[in-house]
């Protein structure tokens, strides 16, 4: 497994009628009929549903929130101040229907980056890196007054500090699905590994922009020519104010399972637009991502999604061994 592919989607999970579908577009746009729905089999959170309506020569993306009903004003909030440097789909409607908040949003052509990467496809990956690298720069780039968690509206709703993250650690190491998969001693380790890198989790000086699920599977690429080209930068209902490291994390996750190549070029093309490695980052990155990762399996229901969960044990048991011999 790599890059989530063999995750469960919400597709699997949760279903709607084509009634509801229709009824939500009516919603945005009673003036339009819809002749077309097609459910894109995608996403592990959300579900996202490709529309079409008569008069219209483009489609539009039908997005349903099943985890946060929030995530919708921020994404519309993010991509207004995103666009043009950085592909962010436009939102263009936001809107309730029965228990259901959703979004209307631009359709980005393309493929997700994940899909080439493990495809039989010619495509050169180290120029395709060096292009991902340098749009995280851009992400990046954004700077916001105070280090936290964003409201709708882009205001810091709850600030981020380095304790924050060695509590909130400890606390996830003490959830039942943690210690049932992981077992007693690997949650151990772990926990020593935290106390050991404390001081490396990021600090309240952190105020860049983070996508905070930055991966091949959040990119499209559409083909130009004989070039690959980033179209889109997909699902920002986690972004947050913080360390750049915490994307770089996300982007490297599963490095070790590709060409050497993926990771030097996605680095070079980051550091070449501005983006700023400090000391340590190897180990800050490997802790960020056994944060998240305890985060997520934390979150996760082993019934539902029992191949989501043996991938993120096997990549914490993976990481947790590099870091405890860094």
């Amino acid at each position: 497994m790599i890059f989530k592919d063999d995750w469960e989607k919400a597709t699997g999970i949760h279903s709607l009628t084509e009634n509801t579908v229709a009824n939500m577009v009516a919603l945005a746009y009673p003036e339009k009929r819809l002749i077309l729905q097609e459910l894109i089999a995608d996403g592990c959170a959300n579900l996202n549903i490709k529309v079409q309506l008569e008069g219209e020569k483009k489609p539009l993306l039908l997005r349903i929130y099943l985890r946060d009903k929030d995530a919708a004003m921020r994404e519309q909030s993010l991509a207004s101040i995103l666009l043009p440097s950085v592909p962010a789909p436009l939102v263009l409607q936001v809107g309730d229907y029965e228990n259901y908040r959703f979004a209307i949003t631009e359709f980005v052509p393309g493929i997700t980056l994940r899909d080439l990467l493990l495809s039989d496809e010619l495509h050169d990956v180290g120029a395709i890196m060096f292009d991902v690298g340098a749009m995280l720069a851009k992400i990046g780039a954004h700077v916001f007054p105070v280090s936290g968690f964003f409201d709708e509206n882009l205001r810091i709703r709850k600030e981020l500090s380095q304790q924050y993250y060695l509590q909130y650690a400890k606390e996830l190491l003490h959830k039942k699905i943690v210690t049932e998969l992981l077992g007693y001693t690997a949650v151990a380790n772990i926990n020593l590994l935290f106390d050991k890198y404390a001081h490396l989790f990021p600090t309240e000086q952190e105020r860049h922009l983070v996508h905070a699920d930055f991966d091949p599977a959040n990119i499209l690429i559409i083909k130009i020519g004989n070039d690959w080209q980033i179209s889109g930068i997909l699902d920002w209902e986690f972004a947050f104010s913080g360390s750049i490291l915490c994307d770089v994390a996300n982007m490297l996750r599963y490095a070790h399972e590709m060409p050497a190549i993926y990771e030097e070029e996605f680095l070079h093309g980051l550091t070449h637009s501005g983006g700023v490695l400090p000391d340590y980052w190897r180990e800050t990155i490997d802790l960020l991502n056994l944060f998240s990762l305890l985060d997520c399996l934390a979150r996760s229901d082993h019934n539902l999604r029992p191949q989501q969960c043996a991938d993120i044990c096997a990549l914490i048991v993976f990481i947790e061994e590099r870091l405890k011999y860094a």
